[in-house]
């Protein structure tokens, strides 16, 4: 089994899949497995459970203990029985005996006290259904409420050059302290911030021979000690993704990096209560 020390830099995301042609997807996934990427999360609510079926068929051709599976439960959790249904359906689309981390994809998914989720989640812990403890798309102060109840693993949030709330309200500094994975979603924003061509990226790209997007993702695990997850079937794209956890910036550019903003995200107010607004989870999709 993966440990959570073991997890690969970069993990394999599955938003965009191709369900309906699957063949196509599956040789870069397999890629991905033998470049050593073994993190791969899993969301039912991507076209209605199409892509965990398809997915199935990448899992069956690894070894299942080389890799670390995250499901996320999503809406709309109703009552306590529920957490357990959405595990089990996991369990039984994949053919397997356990998910290595689960948690609630957003608390606005639940109509039940967040606590009251992840208390079920611990006890399913406790019965050998699942290894760790993860959570999604929460604010500090829920967080805090989470991990004083429950011990949380990790931590998946959205976090990229240009948009970087969870580090201004201190949620990785909290991880840090409490010894939680952070795992950041649209670390590229989906290619959208090297289509930027910010002049700090093209000349640190210019300078370490690499992408735009190499740089960030170096800058995100080397200096943030955050794994990244991205969606990429692309043999070349893949090879790229893997290969920017390989070279080394000097302090002096990681600073750069470090202080960068972008006032068109700082000035964005997040919704956390679902009242219609932005919600956490839509951020890095709001400025092209």
């Amino acid at each position: 089994m993966v440990n959570k020390k073991e997890i690969f830099p970069v993990g394999i995301g599955t938003w965009k899949i191709d369900y309906e042609n699957f063949e196509n997807d599956i040789n870069g996934l397999l890629h991905s497995y033998n470049c050593g990427q073994n993190y791969l999360s899993l969301y039912m609510l991507y076209n209605n459970g199409e892509v965990v079926r398809q997915l199935k068929k990448f899992i069956d051709k690894v070894d299942r203990d080389k890799l670390f599976i995250n499901a996320n439960l999503e809406p709309t959790i109703e009552k306590t029985e529920d957490v357990e249904k959405q595990l089990d359906e996991y369990l039984e689309i994949l053919d397997i005996d356990y998910i290595d981390s689960l948690q609630i994809h957003s608390p606005l998914f639940t109509k039940i006290p967040l606590i009251d989720v992840y208390k079920e989640i611990e006890r399913l812990v406790g019965v050998g259904k699942v290894r760790y403890i993860g959570i999604s798309n929460v604010n500090l102060g829920q967080l805090t409420e989470i991990n004083n109840a429950v011990k949380i693993d990790f931590f998946e949030g959205v976090y990229n050059l240009e948009c970087k709330l969870y580090e201004d309200i201190k949620v990785l500094e909290y991880c840090k302290k409490n010894n939680i994975q952070f795992i950041c979603y649209q670390p590229l924003r989906r290619n959208r911030t090297a289509m930027r061509n910010y002049t700090l990226l093209l000349e640190l790209a210019k300078k370490y021979n690499k992408t735009q997007n190499q740089i960030i993702l170096n800058w995100i695990f080397k200096e943030k000690n955050i794994i990244s997850l991205i969606k990429s079937t692309n043999i070349n794209r893949i090879n790229e993704n893997v290969s920017s956890i390989k070279f080394e910036m000097s302090k002096e550019d990681y600073f750069k990096l470090n202080q960068f903003r972008n006032k068109e995200f700082d000035e964005i107010e997040i919704d956390w209560n679902g009242n219609g607004g932005v919600t956490i989870d839509q951020l890095a999709n709001q400025c092209e």
